[in-house]
């Protein structure tokens, strides 16, 4: 009598639920996933009857608080040091527009500063940002 030898089974890895498995997680990082927007400063912008919108091309945001806090890009800065960030800017993107949002009840002073510093930054392309008049 001959002694019959069993086939040597390899070990399966089941791959059919592969693609679906692929796809939930695809499916769940999209879902959880959370951008990041510029959130700037808190501030309450003054209102005019005539505004324009300028393109989001080449813009550099810059924000002043009522406080007198700077922030440009969401980065909190000194006055003295906006001419030298926004010359490393410009050096980056010749074509930079500066969107200043300032509060309404910022002191002058303060806003003054900040001219002067893109002035010797040699960015001449401002933009104030306002809040449309309802009414």
């Amino acid at each position: 009598m001959r002694i019959k030898f069993k086939e040597e089974t390899r070990a399966n890895i089941p791959t059919a639920s592969m693609a679906d498995i692929a796809f939930l997680l695809i499916i769940f990082f999209m879902v959880s996933t959370v951008f990041r927007a510029e959130t700037g400063l808190r501030i309450v912008l003054p209102e005019a009857e005539a505004a324009r919108k300028i393109p989001t091309k080449n813009l550099s945001h810059i924000w002043i608080s009522d406080e007198g806090i700077i922030s440009i890009d969401d980065a909190l800065v000194p006055l003295n040091r906006v001419s030298y960030i926004m010359m490393r800017k410009k050096e980056i993107n010749p074509n930079i527009i500066v969107s200043i949002r300032c509060d309404k009840n910022a002191k002058y002073r303060v806003v003054e500063g900040v001219f002067d510093q893109l002035q010797d930054a040699n960015v001449l392309k401002v933009s104030l940002a306002t809040e449309k008049k309802r009414g």
